[in-house]
């Protein structure tokens, strides 16, 4: 399973397809830090607020991680490439684990380079301010943690429909939607139906990064933010095995 697993970082770290869509989302950072910069928004742009428009994008990342998945584990799917796999012998639940850890490993060598040159530039660009402390920094990093458990658990749910939609498309557009107007529909629910919707809205990825983005950062919500990912990582990586499992692959 760990030699899969470098072998699966080994062939996407050596494809232009990982790092020219990392270099892509750094370039366009860089950008538009630049533009900022150079315009009179720039006047009033410091760390202090690079840091709190950071925290407000938590929630951007969930639909990055699409291309991670789409490289680890769509592709193989259109291309039924991993019948080649299994004919070996390779145990299909660790298959599943392996693409899975895969992804994440790629997500998040992917995240700290965009950060790094998110933050590098602007500590090059801009000035400190006044209020910038310590506690920005603590107050920004545990915010991170706690919705990175949440975009694994994205990834998880984003391999689960990798694995069952053979479509790249169709898989990308689905996992999409779900993450742009279910959240938006389950509260309509709650408001028009009944407020019984509203116990599935608070158990939402997305309800829990809007938490860890927009409101006042306590030990309680970051905890229960941090539940709710392990969950959805647990169930999906459960659903996905018990799929691939029974699944014919040909």
């Amino acid at each position: 399973m760990l030699n899969y697993i470098k072998a699966e970082l080994y062939r996407n770290f050596n494809r232009l397809y990982f790092w020219g869509y990392t270099g892509g989302i750094c370039i366009f950072i860089l950008a538009i830090n630049i533009i900022i910069k150079t315009t009179s928004i720039g006047n009033d742009v410091n760390l202090t607020v690079l840091f709190q428009a950071a925290t407000f994008m938590l929630g951007i990342p969930v639909f990055l991680i699409v291309a991670m998945v789409d490289m680890c584990i769509a592709e193989e799917e259109r291309n039924v490439t991993l019948k080649n796999v299994v004919s070996f012998g390779f145990e299909r639940n660790k298959l599943v684990l392996s693409k899975i850890i895969a992804t994440i490993i790629l997500s998040i060598i992917s995240a700290i380079i965009i950060l790094t040159m998110f933050f590098g530039s602007a500590m090059i660009l801009f000035p400190i301010g006044d209020k910038f402390s310590t506690d920005i920094i603590i107050n920004f990093t545990k915010r991170l943690s706690g919705s990175m458990v949440l975009w694994i658990a994205a990834i998880s749910v984003c391999s689960f429909l990798a694995f069952v939609i053979k479509s790249n498309t169709m898989f990308s557009l689905i996992y999409a939607m779900t993450f742009l107007f279910f959240k938006k529909i389950v509260l309509i629910l709650s408001n028009l139906v009944s407020d019984k919707f509203k116990y599935i809205y608070d158990i939402l990825i997305t309800t829990q990064l809007d938490v860890l983005a927009k409101e006042e950062l306590t030990n309680s919500n970051l905890s229960y933010a941090i539940l709710i990912g392990v969950i959805y990582i647990i169930v999906f990586t459960i659903l996905t095995m018990v799929y691939v499992k029974n699944k014919e692959i040909k």
